[in-house]
């Protein structure tokens, strides 16, 4: 099939949103394959914002057509989710959707597809037979952004409350635009720390990065410019009582440091003792009411959260706004959380969506009030929803490699026929979830999102 291929530009809802999912590199490359390719300008006639990192030239070099009208094309590539009223009928859309767990915010969204006849592919649900993601770009450049835009927090806040500190020339991550410019700027912090230390008006800086995964991973790659140790749970009181100041300290948890059994549990702490990874994350899955925070034993410790875990609502929360209380009426050891999972009111209970142009908000633990901005009392919480359009080239760049080996397989599949002789690669075929607008069997339990 020569299917038509377009590439939206993004909305303006997002602010700061500047990546593509297919960069003139690999629109270069469609073209080559004899497949006409139209762009959306990069700059949007509303209002002039620049909506995409890469400037129309690159694409016209490429052989691509600039035109604000994707009404011919049969195959659409966005990024986020797309207004409804941008939805055209009987097409192909290629987008992070943000569906299939019932969000509330995207339910319109998904009606609109469904009444449109649409086709949606989500890119977070492409995986191989071990139902591991294979678009995973985002999530490493999510942890590279949302380590820099932490540190910038703490460097903030720690200079509002009168303490001077190494962390006060980080910039956030969106000054610096290039992943290589913000490690630049980290080695400059770690230089300082060697040689002048922490502020002595503060306990050594230990962080806790909650996850294991790619996020994870991403945020780790960052901090690990800066001096530092890993240490364990066990290590926490004598770091906190006796560490030094010329490094940082670290530890990454997973689950099972991250919860324990409550008091319902049909099974004992020495049995779940035992049990290795595999098997914990077994019985976290099936018995998530046996399960609540261990993080009692963690936050009188550390300054810096990092929250790097998935999250749905059966399962227990990782910080509830009673448990921050309780700690915090004792222990203000906890100056910044670095949510770069971004669930509202999700693992970290009192979070909210945050973004680029308004990245950080204030949490008083002890009335449960909300003030957007760097001042006032409590725990200054970074959640930025779209982190990774932070490094929008570096971004772009790794996500259209990531998606490079399904991408001859999308372009040329059939979107007419039905879904079984579409002639798409397996793995593209798991992350359908509305095909012509009816819902993919696996995916059929959201019909219910989009009833009434």
């Amino acid at each position: 099939m020569h299917n038509i291929i377009g590439i939206m530009r993004e909305g303006l809802s997002k602010p700061g949103e500047k990546r593509v999912a297919i960069t003139p590199k690999y629109a270069k490359q469609i073209v080559q394959w004899g497949h006409k390719l139209i762009i959306q300008p990069a700059v949007n006639p509303k209002n002039g914002e620049v909506k995409r990192i890469f400037p129309d030239i690159a694409y016209r070099r490429a052989g691509v057509e600039i035109s604000e009208d994707l009404s011919s094309a049969d195959v659409i590539f966005g990024l986020k989710e797309i207004h409804s009223s941008r939805i055209l009928p009987h097409k192909a859309y290629y987008l992070f959707s943000h569906t299939h767990k019932g969000q509330i915010k995207n339910k319109k969204m998904l009606k609109t597809f469904a009444e449109n006849h649409s086709t949606v592919i989500d890119y977070e649900l492409i995986c191989n037979d071990e139902n591991s993601r294979l678009i995973t770009a985002f999530t490493y450049n999510a942890g590279y952004a949302g380590m820099v835009d932490t540190l910038w927090t703490l460097g903030k806040r720690l200079k509002i409350k009168g303490i001077h500190n190494p962390f006060e020339s980080i910039t956030q991550s969106i000054e610096e635009e290039q992943l290589k410019k913000a490690k630049r700027k980290l080695e400059h912090v770690a230089a300082r720390i060697r040689s002048k230390g922490t502020p002595k008006k503060l306990p050594p800086i230990i962080v806790c990065f909650l996850g294991t995964g790619k996020t994870a991973k991403g945020a780790r790659e960052m901090f690990d410019i800066m001096p530092h140790e890993d240490i364990t749970i066990d290590q926490l009181k004598e770091v906190y009582d006796n560490g030094s100041r010329n490094k940082l300290y670290a530890f990454n948890i997973g689950r099972k440091d991250i919860y324990k059994l409550n008091k319902n549990a049909t099974i004992s702490d020495e049995e779940f003792a035992t049990f290795n990874s595999a098997e914990v994350r077994n019985y976290y899955a099936q018995n998530p009411k046996f399960i609540e925070s261990n993080l009692d034993v963690i936050l009188p410790y550390i300054a810096v959260v990092m929250n790097c875990i998935t999250w749905s609502p059966e399962y227990p929360r990782t910080i509830t706004t009673a448990l921050m209380k309780k700690i915090y009426e004792k222990h203000k050891t906890l100056k910044v959380i670095g949510d770069i999972t971004c669930d509202p009111n999700g693992s970290i209970e009192f979070s909210k969506e945050t973004w680029i142009n308004n990245p950080v908000f204030m949490y008083n633990p002890a009335n449960g009030k909300i003030k957007d901005g760097f001042e006032g009392s409590g725990i200054a919480v970074m959640a930025v929803t779209n982190l990774p359009c932070e490094f929008s080239a570096d971004a772009s760049e790794q996500f259209s490699s990531d998606l490079y080996p399904f991408l001859q397989s999308i372009i040329t599949a059939n979107y007419k026929r039905p879904l079984s002789k579409s002639k798409l690669a397996p793995e593209i075929k798991r992350a359908v979830i509305l095909w012509k607008g009816r819902f993919a069997k696996e995916y059929d339990y959201m019909q219910k999102f989009v009833a009434g």
